[in-house]
């Protein structure tokens, strides 16, 4: 799919033969899972190569960010499907040709729609650098709205984890945080890809502000430079969340071993106030001759006296312990 976008925001037609020409008022062509004929026709349309699917892939600098015959390429990690459980990272290409943007991507970041859908009141007379440049911008914002509802949700989330550690059911509780460990799990994901994004686009906003176009425009660079310092903190709040994150999963795997400990010691606690009775009965289940109590009437009772005794004995010490 393609689409076509003027200086103005508008979404042009998107052209639907090999002949037709391209309208000279747009300014960003953005190809949405192009097909091979649909590559060659915009190469056609805009006389610069257009990057294949493998050549996004390419995780080498030199193949990411560089400039040849006038255009410059770019590709940029964007975070894709943060709202779900399983994040992903997109990677997109960029090419800055002839006063023209043109993208190349087989997903679809919410940021591009948010910016495809603002296009009309963003717009005013721009050009494609100005196009990437918000473009790169819109990236940062939707990486720092991830980050975010991810912490309001990683807060939230630590209150349930430490009110769940003080109930009395440890089974329950046991259940609860081994699930727990799977949102943690998924949060974690999701944090470590915004943070790839976020050094893919540290990267851009450094080759941009090198770039001649850029360089010739004081309000472009200005824009590039206040994006990167945006960039960094973003990236250190992610560190900061992250860290956060370490600890909650930290704290969970606590809690399930002091849950599991307390069932181990109810067990031991109940095998030490057996384990008396059990010797003492068994001492007299033995089937030897000559044992001088099996002829008194009153062994019996008093075996069992003893037993009870030995039992009650460490019940109550481990009652004034304080271990149940």
């Amino acid at each position: 799919m393609i689409r076509l976008y003027d200086s103005h925001g508008v979404c042009l037609e998107t052209p639907a033969s090999q002949d037709l020409a391209l309208p000279q008022t747009a300014c960003w062509i953005d190809m949405i899972h192009p097909s091979p004929a649909e590559e060659l026709q915009v190469e056609r349309l805009i006389g610069v190569e257009v990057p294949s699917r493998d050549e996004l892939r390419d995780i080498e600098p030199s193949s990411r960010l560089y400039i040849e015959n006038g255009a410059a390429y770019l590709t940029a990690s964007v975070v894709s499907k943060s709202e779900t459980d399983f994040a992903e990272i997109a990677d997109v290409g960029f090419v800055l040709a002839g006063g023209r943007l043109i993208t190349i991507r087989y997903a679809e970041p919410k940021a591009f729609a948010v910016f495809a859908a603002n296009t009309a009141r963003e717009f005013a007379g721009l050009d494609g650098r100005d196009v990437l440049t918000r473009l790169i911008e819109a990236m940062v914002d939707r990486c720092a709205e991830v980050l975010e509802s991810r912490s309001r949700r990683i807060d939230a989330l630590s209150t349930e984890v430490f009110s769940r550690g003080s109930a009395s059911n440890p089974e329950a509780v046991t259940r609860d945080l081994e699930a727990t460990l799977g949102v943690i799990a998924s949060h974690q994901r999701t944090i470590a890809k915004v943070r790839e994004s976020l050094m893919s686009l540290a990267r851009v906003s450094g080759y941009l502000q090198t770039m001649p176009d850029i360089i010739g425009d004081k309000a472009l660079k200005q824009r590039c430079r206040a994006m990167a310092v945006d960039i960094q903190s973003l990236s250190e709040h992610a560190d900061f969340i992250s860290e956060n994150i370490i600890f909650l999963l930290d704290a969970a795997l606590g809690l399930i071993s002091v849950q599991q400990n307390q069932v181990m010691k109810v067990l031991s606690v109940a095998a030490m106030v057996f384990l008396p009775p059990t010797f003492i009965g068994t001492v007299y289940g033995m089937n030897f001759q000559d044992m001088p109590e099996l002829g008194q009437p009153w062994a019996y009772p008093i075996a069992l006296a003893v037993m009870a005794a030995s039992a009650l004995g460490p019940y109550l010490w481990f009652k004034r312990k304080g271990w149940f």
